[in-house]
């Protein structure tokens, strides 16, 4: 079921709300950030919070998680002779491939969930297009 996230523009609090067919997305905390989207043929073209055009793909991974994975394999180092990292490495390494991508506004933050296969514009991550919306807030291309 495609979902939003974001954290909300005007009281900051964080919410992730499910789009199905058409749906007016409300920050449910301060009912003051709103915008419409369908679930069904929104492809990620233009952001329904800031009218931006520009997304970046990421796996919806949690980080924290894969981190925790990384230090247990190297705690137990010592006692499995490196065994331990080598075989929670290649673990981490499965749980990553099999989790879907999601789409990352790059003015606002709003992460688009299940709306199908993201299309070949919206590419990795790149740090220069996030420095130029941090420093002026708008990039146009």
């Amino acid at each position: 079921m495609p979902s939003v996230s974001k954290e909300c523009g005007v009281c900051g609090e964080y919410y992730r709300q499910v789009v199905e067919g058409e749906t007016e997305i409300i920050c449910p905390h301060c009912r003051n950030e709103k915008a419409e989207i369908s679930g069904v043929s929104w492809n990620l073209t233009r952001c329904p919070f800031c009218d931006c055009r520009q997304f970046y793909r990421r796996k919806d991974f949690n980080q924290a998680m894969g981190c925790f994975i990384i230090i247990v394999g190297a705690v137990l180092v010592p006692f499995t002779y490196g065994i331990s990292l080598a075989l929670l490495v290649f673990v981490d390494w499965l749980i990553y491939r099999n989790v879907s991508d999601l789409g990352v506004c790059y003015r606002c933050g709003s992460e688009f969930r299940e709306f199908g296969l993201l299309p070949d514009t919206v590419s990795s991550f790149d740090h220069h297009t996030a420095e130029l919306y941090e420093t002026s807030g708008d990039v146009t291309s």
